[in-house]
Order: structure tokens, then C-alpha cells, then sequence
């Protein structure tokens, strides 16, 4: 592994481990399992878990959504620049 790999898992963890969840309450309940989402920010993209967590009947998925920043150039053509990243983790 190399130290990059490691640095962003360990930081990846650490951040998933802090992140508090959120739930409205008609979300609160589907099928009698309860439905959480966490979402974190950051510089690169990240993965998140993907399948059936400890819990039986909790499955869990994950979304990455890049955070872009757009300007127009002098020939007046739009350009963009993906600045950051935003993991939303989903269990249900």
C-alpha cells in the first residue's frame, strides 16, 4: 500500500466514524428498518460502503457528487473545475 492509500483511508475513516446522522421522521420509517444518511465533503472522491450491513435486513449505498466551479473564458465559452467532492452514504 502506498502512504497516499493509507493517509486518505485513515482520514476517510476518521471522518465517517465523526459524522452525525440525519433523519426526518417520514424517513424514519421504511419497511420497519430505519433509514439514516450521512453525507461528508471532501477533496477527492471517495468511496463508501456498499451492501448488506451487520444489521439483518439493512442495506446500505452511496453517492458521490462532485462540487463544481464554473466561469466563463474570454471567448465566452463556460468552463468548470471540479473543486471538491460530497459522499452521501444511505442505509435503509
Amino acid at each position: 500500500m502506498t502512504a497516499k492509500f493509507v493517509l486518505a483511508a485513515t482520514a476517510a475513516t476518521i471522518a465517517l466514524g465523526a459524522i452525525s446522522f440525519t433523519a426526518s421522521d417520514a424517513e424514519a420509517k421504511r419497511g420497519g428498518s430505519t433509514y439514516k444518511q450521512w453525507e461528508f465533503d471532501s477533496r477527492h472522491p471517495i468511496k463508501g460502503f456498499e451492501g448488506f450491513s451487520g444489521k439483518p435486513g439493512t442495506y446500505c449505498s452511496y453517492r458521490r457528487e462532485p462540487e463544481r466551479k464554473c466561469w466563463l473564458t474570454r471567448s465566452g465559452r463556460e468552463r468548470c473545475k471540479v473543486v471538491s467532492w460530497r459522499l452521501i452514504q444511505k442505509c435503509y
